[in-house]
């Protein structure tokens, strides 16, 4: 090997030596979203990085002894790829779709890929598939081939109404489509899915300036789960609408992770050891800004005095107390519906309970129950509210708990989940359509 191998190598050893005593010293630390840098996913990247570094020195420095060598190794290895990848595909099928996660956006707080196919993953024994739109709405509309449509209807709302934990036909706004246009006898009424996991009122406002009305709706349809007064307030606080570029701090868009097929996936667990420099990179980048999917669970808000650390904190106080959370919401509201109008479609407001409202067995295994007690001394307090309203409303608003306390139908969630099974999003398309039915729109069809 000559000189320049070795300084090679010498230099990279240097580079990773000073890098491993940077992670170490905890200057890393500011650029993670706790605050807490893996110390051990970055110290074996170096090393990764080092051998592979060490590694193609080496083969360059031998390429005019060993290139046959080299080519019969490439080859070889392209075969094995090919033939793992083709296996995979087979034995898992899921494998081989995009890993189902949010994009960061500015404009959306978060969103999804357009016109992608993702694994949403494996839920009691079955692999739920999502097949986005060209605006990543779980929906096989397009802008162009709704609009053919006599009557459109879209419905707003957050995980309930994206279906979690469903296929594509079994989510309730899939479903009334079906039922709508059985009842119509052809096929002239339409309905787009845009729910979106984790969407409040606040986001769903910037959904329909940003999207929906491009589909130009003769309805729209806006299902409240008992966690949107909070998600409301954790969105607000992230929440400018004077910002240039969008409401949400950080990029237009943020770039989507990697995806290289099944082989890609089933590597999952080294993915942050393979990944680490690409991300500390990005994250060197101005406009960085982190998403935790989850981070609605590290929720805090000080409430008479004691702290809050979940969403539902609406249930554990007296409507007085928290009321001022519960207006933000309203206006919130107001101003979709205000903003329908002058689209000129109908709004309609349905309140949505989780099943302990109705039945706190129906959901045995819910794996969320740390997050709020099934019996809560004020949980019924968000259907007085809003039932509150009704009379002054300039919109219809249904309270969706009546329905279900009074069906015979069970279970309605899963045994592990409290989100709807197939049969409770059936129940929630029926209810749908019963009200849709008795609402006459304001306005005569526009094509």
């Amino acid at each position: 090997m000559k000189r320049p191998s070795y300084i090679l190598i010498a230099f990279g050893t240097v580079l990773c030596v000073v890098a491993a005593l940077i992670v170490l010293s905890g200057k890393l630390d500011r650029l993670s979203n706790d605050g807490t840098a893996n110390s051990t996913v970055a110290l074996q990247s170096i090393a990764l990085y080092w051998l592979l570094g060490v590694a193609l020195v080496l083969l360059v420095a031998k390429r005019e002894r060993y290139w046959k060598q080299y080519l019969l190794g490439i080859f070889s290895a392209v075969i094995c790829i090919a033939c793992l990848e083709l296996a995979l595909r087979s034995l898992s099928p899921a494998l081989a779709l995009r890993e189902f996660h949010f994009l960061r956006s500015s404009q959306h707080h978060h969103e999804l890929m357009p016109d992608t196919r993702y694994h949403l993953g494996r839920f009691e024994g079955e692999d739920i598939v999502v097949q986005t739109n060209e605006d990543g709405l779980r929906s096989t509309h397009s802008r162009e081939e709704f609009l053919t449509f006599d009557r459109r209807i879209v419905c707003l709302g957050d995980s309930f109404t994206f279906g979690a934990w469903v296929q594509d036909a079994a989510a309730y706004p899939q479903i009334l489509e079906s039922l709508l246009q059985e009842t119509a006898g052809d096929q002239s009424v339409a309905v787009l899915n845009a729910g979106i996991l984790s969407y409040s009122p606040l986001l769903e406002e910037q959904m329909l300036e940003h999207v929906v009305k491009h589909y130009r709706p003769h309805v729209v349809t806006l299902m409240l789960d008992c966690t949107d007064v909070g998600d409301d307030y954790h969105y607000s606080l992230d929440y400018d609408p004077q910002q240039p570029g969008g409401p949400f701090s950080g990029p237009y868009v943020t770039k989507p992770k990697p995806h290289f097929g099944a082989l890609w996936r089933f590597a999952k667990p080294l993915h942050p050891t393979i990944l680490a420099p690409f991300k500390l990179l990005g994250r060197l980048g101005g406009d960085y800004q982190p998403l935790d999917p989850f981070d609605y669970y590290k929720f805090k808000l000080q409430v008479a005095g004691q702290v809050e650390t979940e969403r539902f904190f609406i249930s554990r106080h007296p409507l007085d107390v928290p009321r001022q959370y519960f207006d933000a919401t309203w206006d919130t509201i107001n101003r979709i519906a205000e903003r329908c109008r002058q689209l000129d479609a109908e709004f309609i407001l349905y309140v949505a309970p989780r099943y302990h409202h109705w039945n706190a067995n129906e959901s045995p295994e819910n794996w969320e129950t740390f997050a709020y007690g099934l019996e809560e001394p004020y949980q019924f307090e968000i259907f007085k509210y809003f039932d509150s309203k009704i009379e002054s409303a300039s919109f219809k608003i249904v309270n969706m708990l009546p329905a279900v306390q009074a069906t015979q139908e069970y279970p309605l969630v899963f045994r592990t989940d409290p989100h709807w099974n197939p049969q409770g999003n059936r129940f929630v398309a029926h209810l749908l359509q019963r009200s849709l039915e008795l609402s006459q729109a304001k306005a005569s069809p526009r094509n």
